[in-house]
C-alpha cells in the first residue's frame, strides 16, 4: 500500500481538493485528510489498472508496477486495503469538520459515488469490454468521463463540501473537474504516443491495439479536443473570479504536462 500512494505521482487530484477548499477560505487537517483519500483512490485505481488481467504494465511512476514487485496476490490485496482506508478517512474528516449545508454522509456518497458502477468502475468495465468496431467519440467521451472524469469531479467536490461552498459554487466545481478529468485523460493519450518511459515515468506505446482519443482524432485533432475542453473548465471559473486563479494555472498544467 505505502509503495503505490508514495510513488512520484502528480497528485493533481488531491491537489485539486485542496485547491478548492483553500478558495473557499478552509485549510485544516481533515481537508488533507480528504486530499489523501481521494489520492488512496486513485492508487488502488493504478494498481489495478496494471494488473496482468487488465493493462499487464512493467512500469509505474518509474517503479516496477505494484504486482511486479510484490506479486499479484498482494498488489490486489493492496489496492482493497487503499480503498478500504479511504472511505474510512473520509468519513473521519467529514466528522470532523463543521458543516452546515452538508453531512458526513453526503461527503462520503459523492466518493463512493464516483467510484461505482455509475463512475471510475464502470468507466472501466466499458473501456474493457467495448469493441473497438463500437468505439466512437461519444463512446469514448462516455467511458473517460466515468472512468477519469468522475474521480476529478470528486476530487473538487470534496474539496467545496469541506469548505460547506453553496450548492451553485458546487455545480461550478463540478463543471470545471469534469472537463479538466477528461482533458487530462486526452493529454494521457498524447503522452503514450508521444513521450517516452523516461519522462513519462510508465511504459508507453501501451494503447496501441485501443481506441484512444488520438487514433481517431490524430494527434493534432487530440491536441485540440484537449485545448477546448480546458477552454471550457476554465470558462466555467467565471462566477468565482479572481480567487479562482489557482485552478485556471491547474488547467494549464494540464494542458502542457509532459509526463
Amino acid at each position: 500500500m505505502h509503495y503505490a500512494l508514495t510513488g512520484a505521482g502528480k497528485r493533481v487530484r488531491p491537489v485539486l481538493t485542496l485547491a478548492v477548499a483553500e478558495l473557499f477560505g478552509v485549510r485544516s487537517e481533515p481537508v488533507l485528510d480528504l486530499a489523501c483519500a481521494v489520492e488512496m483512490v486513485h492508487a488502488c485505481s493504478l494498481v489495478l489498472d496494471d494488473l496482468p488481467a487488465m493493462d499487464d504494465a512493467a512500469l509505474r511512476r518509474g517503479r516496477p508496477t505494484v504486482h511486479r514487485a510484490f506479486g499479484e496476490s498482494v498488489a490486489l490485496l493492496a489496492a482493497l486495503g487503499l480503498l478500504n482506508r479511504a472511505y474510512a478517512l473520509v468519513a473521519e474528516a467529514a466528522h470532523r469538520l463543521s458543516l452546515r449545508r452538508y453531512t458526513a454522509e453526503d461527503v462520503v456518497h459523492h466518493l463512493a459515488a464516483a467510484i461505482g458502477s455509475d463512475g471510475l468502475i464502470g468507466g472501466q468495465a466499458l473501456d474493457l469490454l467495448a469493441r473497438p468496431e463500437e468505439m466512437d467519440l461519444d463512446v469514448l467521451e462516455y467511458i473517460h468521463s466515468h472512468k477519469t472524469g468522475a474521480l476529478f469531479m470528486a476530487a473538487g467536490e470534496l474539496g467545496a463540501m469541506a469548505a460547506d461552498a453553496r450548492r451553485r459554487d458546487l455545480e461550478v466545481i463540478a463543471r470545471y473537474a469534469k472537463n479538466l478529468g477528461l482533458a487530462f485523460q486526452i493529454a494521457d493519450d498524447l503522452l503514450d504516443v508521444l513521450g517516452t518511459p523516461e519522462v513519462t515515468g510508465k511504459d508507453t506505446g501501451k494503447d496501441e491495439s485501443k481506441v484512444t482519443f488520438v487514433r481517431l482524432l490524430g494527434v493534432p485533432g487530440a491536441q485540440a479536443l484537449a485545448g477546448e475542453l480546458l477552454g471550457f473548465a476554465v470558462d466555467s471559473l467565471a462566477p468565482l473570479g479572481r480567487k479562482a486563479d489557482p485552478l485556471r494555472e491547474l488547467a494549464m498544467f494540464v494542458q502542457h504536462r509532459s509526463r
